[in-house]
């Protein structure tokens, strides 16, 4: 696995260089000199983003006494995405840091883990809803070529049938069927066998939240849609920078239909290729231009290289 992330991950690199290239560095020089200090400004917007999206984390910890305040929890999740975006774990190489720091915090390591996969099938559905928004707002924004409508709609169904499984499968006993299914192949380890017990409070932790606590999921799940849509603010403070200004609707559709590309290439590092390639392709979907496609991209990097770095100096701190 870890083999097949560093070959795509050499792919879409040299993908990204033909693309800038294509592109032109003088058109890119000229967007960015536009732009000047006031590129400053977005680092604002993405630190809203992560307090929504921690909010709706706090609402999954249902252990008041053990839960850690809301500023750590933004911290550790700084941390563990910045650990998701940069690793080849296939975005997932930061929650089982999230994970033992909580346990460190008195969080049980059961409970702690469920908030995770709770959340993280949250963050799929609530970001479907709005993929799903986006492209019903499409047609009423700017006219855009139908082909590519079609595949972006196919490519939504395949995420939101992906969050759904996720999802249904937190109320079936994923450990203990996965222990009941290795041991029936003759593959279970000794280890995880003895872990079962652990294993099956963590399975009754997911299963019980949904039907204990379907009020706090609902909260969980509408703040991380609502830090979606806070994403569009983004998008929309770029392109006015650039000296383009575009409209509320269709900077929403431009970011929503944006992490679809990110969605679909979690299995590379931050996405590398497949997010600014899919950048560039809606730019000209929506009549702006590669050059403003890229130097859209490239800014939302230099944020995104921002929040990445001190996320990683809160990984060096809790070492």
């Amino acid at each position: 696995m870890r083999r097949l992330t560093y070959i795509l991950l050499a792919i879409a690199s040299l993908f990204l260089y033909g693309m800038l290239k294509q592109v032109g560095w003088s058109n890119l020089d000229h967007c960015f000199r536009q732009v000047g200090y006031y590129g400053l400004l977005l680092l604002v917007p993405y630190g809203f983003v992560n307090y929504l999206a921690t909010l709706s984390w706090k609402f999954v910890l249902v252990n008041k006494e053990a839960s850690p305040s809301l500023s750590r929890l933004f911290f550790l999740r700084l941390a563990g995405e910045s650990l998701n975006q940069l690793t080849p774990t296939a975005s997932l190489g930061g929650e089982p840091f999230k994970a033992l720091r909580l346990q460190a915090g008195g969080v049980p390591w059961q409970e702690a883990t469920a908030s995770l996969v709770i959340h993280k099938g949250l963050m799929v559905l609530s970001l479907v809803l709005y993929i799903f928004l986006s492209l019903a707002l499409v047609p009423f924004v700017l006219p855009f070529n139908s082909s590519y409508l079609g595949a972006l709609t196919v490519g939504a169904l395949l995420l939101g049938g992906g969050g759904v499984a996720f999802v249904i499968i937190q109320h079936r006993n994923p450990c203990t069927m996965g222990i009941r299914l290795a041991e029936k192949w003759g593959l279970c380890p000794a280890f995880l066998k003895a872990k079962e017990a652990e294993l099956a409070t963590l399975d009754s932790f997911l299963a019980g939240f949904y039907r204990e606590h379907p009020g706090r999921g609902f909260l969980a799940f509408i703040l991380f849609f609502l830090s979606w849509v806070l994403q569009s603010v983004e998008v929309y403070l770029i392109f006015w920078l650039l000296g383009h200004s575009v409209s509320w609707g269709l900077a929403l559709c431009l970011d929503a239909l944006a992490m679809l590309f990110v969605g679909l290439g979690f299995m590379i590092p931050a996405q590398l290729g497949v997010q600014d390639g899919g950048n560039i392709l809606l730019s000209l979907g929506f009549n702006l231009g590669a050059t403003l496609g890229a130097a859209f991209s490239i800014m939302r990097r230099i944020r995104e290289a921002f929040w990445l770095f001190l996320g990683l100096l809160v990984v060096a701190r809790e070492k």
